[in-house]
């Protein structure tokens, strides 16, 4: 009687520890996409002020065509540039 009420406490308490873990690993997976998105989002206004910069001071810089200043802003901020074709 007492081994069965044991056991099932094992089996409760194992299940507990599995859904934990579950959580806690889709929770980190989550949290280290999101952190990649907000690092994106971030050197992307960096880029952008820096380019900003250039238009008012680089001559050869406001001459570039669209796709040309859409190159620079991908390599400067550090996303793909296979976006400006």
């Amino acid at each position: 009687m007492i081994w069965a009420r044991v056991l099932t406490w094992l089996k409760i308490g194992a299940a507990s520890l599995s859904v934990a873990t579950s959580l806690s690993i889709t929770s980190f997976q989550i949290g280290k996409r999101e952190g990649k998105s907000v690092a994106q989002i971030e050197a992307a206004k960096a880029a952008i002020e820096r380019i900003n910069t250039l238009e008012k001071n680089n001559a050869s810089f406001r001459n570039l065509t669209d796709r040309g200043r859409c190159l620079v802003f991908m390599r400067d901020s550090g996303l793909p540039d296979n976006t400006c074709d």
